[in-house]
Parts: structure tokens; sequence; C-alpha cells
């Protein structure tokens, strides 16, 4: 996909939890629009004309370790001529989830509802707009951290510890644009020598 992918990924994280909230009453008034799930940094304010409930800020990128030494990607060019690809960037994407509804209650409600959607649906389908025809199974998994780890994340915001939790998302794939020009083969030789005795 194209470098595009990180923004996809996090909307398709989003709407997913969005859709979640809103079919259970008491979190679809916690969280009352899409938009209210920000993308942005949890201790930076929201916008004047925004309303923050909840918060997934991808706070970490990190390459996806079992898929570095990918191969070349042979791609059919204008019919005849095959291109070979640089290897796809893969990428682990890490998300810290907050909510801000205000109180202890619904922030708990909040992150609840939010940990049984992102449980029930692990394997999300993100289908590109930027390519529509090809489409990447996201895998999202609760990252556990400790307190230290989590306070750490706060304390690089300057701000006081909130109530929040770390999702990793794997594989987000980047296309490389670097090519080689594979032609075909035109014409082959086989020189065939004596062996010495």
């Amino acid at each position: 996909m194209s470098y595009h992918v990180i923004l996809e990924v996090s909307k398709c994280l989003r709407h997913a939890l969005w859709l979640g909230m809103k079919e259970e009453p008491d979190t679809g008034d916690l969280v009352n629009a899409e938009l209210n799930i920000m993308l942005s940094n949890p201790a930076q304010p929201p916008s004047p004309n925004a309303s923050r409930q909840m918060s997934l800020w991808l706070y970490q990128i990190l390459p996806n370790e079992h898929l570095r030494n990918a191969p070349q990607v042979r791609v059919r060019d204008n019919g005849d001529d095959t291109v070979e690809f640089y290897p796809p960037l893969a990428l682990n994407l890490l998300y810290l989830l907050t909510p801000h509804t205000k109180t202890d209650e619904g922030d708990q409600l909040v992150l609840g509802r939010s940990l049984q959607i992102f449980h029930d649906q692990s394997i999300l389908r993100l289908e590109s707009k930027q390519d529509p025809e090809r489409a990447e199974e996201l895998h999202v998994s609760l990252a556990p951290r400790t307190i230290e780890e989590l306070a750490k994340v706060w304390e690089a915001m300057q701000q006081p510890y909130r109530l929040s939790v770390c999702y990793e998302v794997r594989v987000a794939r980047i296309d490389s644009q670097r090519r080689q020009a594979g032609g075909r083969v035109a014409e082959r030789a086989a020189d065939f020598g004596q062996l010495a005795a």
C-alpha cells in the first residue's frame, strides 16, 4: 500500500471503536461522535470546535521483525516486461488508548467497552482508498505494559499518568518505489567441455 497506510490504519481503528461504542447506550452517550475519538496526543488540548471523549494516539512505529528480509515483489509492467520492486516496509504500530469522559466511572466504562471491541475484532480488514484492489489484514492485540512503562510515556508528554492501555497493530506495509528491471530471458547458451581425467 502507499504511504497513506499509517493514517488509514488509524482511521480504521477509530471507525471500529466508534461502531462498537454507539451500539451500547451507556457508551454511546459518553462517546457520541466518531470525530470525538481523536488521533492526537492525549496531552494536547483539543481544537476549539472539538470535544475529545477518547484519544487513540499513535505513539511508536517499529519495523516488523518477521518481515525484514522479505523477497522482492515481481510485477508485470505493460503486459510484457517484469519489474522487481524492493519489498514493502513492514511496520508494527503502537497506540495509546485513553478515555476522556470527565468522570472516572465514564472512563472505566469506555475503556472496558474498547477492550471488548478489540478483543472481539482482533483482525480487521483494511481496504485502502488509495489502492481499492488491495486489502490488508490488521492484527490488533493488547500490548502489555508495566505501570512504569506507561508512566514513562506520560512523563515524556509532561503529564500526570491517566488510565490508558496500549495496543499493537501488525502489519502495516508501505510499498517501495525502488525497482529493478528484470526483463525476460531472450536467449540462452550452453557450453559443454570434457572433464579432466
